[in-house]
């Protein structure tokens, strides 16, 4: 089997670079941009053929300046903008939080830290670290006694 051509690789850039733009031209707000005339100046802006004074690397450096700019104006889906988080039940219901802290109405902050919910992953990582250190147990501390 020979090795793929420059023409294959050419071929595949391209495509990739014509998908990405597509997802972008695909994601624009209808509101504020035509969805017609978005993918017309993608089709056209690719199958224009080439002038004599323009190359290859030129066309495809275009589509890099639109597809940052596309990126730029596109606003960002749902799924990114939402972000796990730390929430603290008390007496069934969720209690919100201000700035990473929750506090109820005296002011104090509230946990879930009790004492009794350590994470087990941590726990393990903990004594395989003090094994790892030689801390076999706490014989040395207690003395003879």
């Amino acid at each position: 089997m020979s090795p793929p051509s420059a023409t294959t690789a050419t071929t595949t850039l391209i495509r990739q670079k014509y998908r990405q733009l597509g997802r972008l031209v695909q994601k624009l707000p209808e509101a504020k941009y035509d969805p017609q005339q978005s993918w017309d100046e993608l089709r056209t802006a690719f199958k224009t053929p080439l002038t004599e004074t323009e190359t290859l690397e030129q066309r495809l450096a275009k589509a890099d300046e639109r597809r940052s700019f596309l990126q730029m104006i596109t606003p960002k889906s749902a799924s990114q903008d939402t972000k796990g988080g730390k929430w603290v039940y008390k007496n069934g219901q969720r209690l919100e939080h201000v700035n990473g802290t929750v506090r109820d109405s005296n002011g104090r902050v509230v946990s879930n830290w009790d004492g009794k919910n350590l994470d087990p992953d941590s726990v393990k990582r903990h004594n395989h670290h003090l094994k790892r250190l030689g801390f076999r147990n706490n014989a040395h501390a207690k003395g003879i006694f």
